[in-house]
């Protein structure tokens, strides 16, 4: 939930700001850092600026299906079902789930965007670029969990903040080089 120390509703105001500012600044400064990603691909932004419209889609589903992922990790990990032993086939299951749920919503976004009119190139940039994100997202929604319950961390308070600012910096960034490798 992005709050760092146990509150109540019946707290003191600045004992609950004190609990959620350090999570939101880390939000904050994935933000810059994402309109600094952005920045480095105006280029292609003027070339396209239809690749505008789909930022918050891609940023948004690659959230989406990292805290799906680290939902279910931190779940495990309060219930003690899941650990750091026998990783491997924890994350072949994620992957294979992401890969499902990418190539659906890959192929709904790809379908709506040629219904729209949108041109083949950018349907297909943005549908690749999606599929990658998710999986991406969901392998991340499930390594971040275990990372921060290894470093002594609790993983329910800290994940989310993670999570969301990294798959935004990471997914406007495929987003971008997908963009600049199939529309060019």
């Amino acid at each position: 939930s992005g709050i760092s120390e146990d509150v109540e509703l019946t707290d003191k105001v600045w004992i609950l700001s004190r609990a959620r500012l350090p999570w939101l600044l880390i939000g904050l400064l994935g933000g810059i850092a994402s309109s600094r990603v952005v920045g480095l691909y105006e280029g292609e932004l003027i070339l396209h600026p239809q690749m505008a419209f789909f930022m918050p889609l891609v940023a948004a589903m690659g959230g989406n299906a990292g805290v799906q992922s680290s939902a279910i990790v931190v779940q495990g990990l309060a219930n003690n079902t899941m650990g750091t032993k026998d990783i491997m086939p924890k994350l072949g299951k994620e992957f294979l789930v992401a890969l499902i749920n990418g190539l659906i919503c890959s192929l709904v976004i790809f379908g709506y965007n040629l219904f729209i009119g949108s041109p083949q190139s950018l349907s297909i940039t943005v549908g690749t670029a999606l599929l990658s994100v998710i999986i991406f997202a969901s392998i991340l929604g499930m390594v971040v969990p275990l990372l921060l319950d290894k470093a002594k961390i609790d993983p329910a308070l800290a994940t989310g903040p993670f999570i969301t600012t990294t798959n935004d910096l990471l997914g406007l960034g495929v987003y971008f080089t997908i963009g600049q490798i199939l529309l060019n």
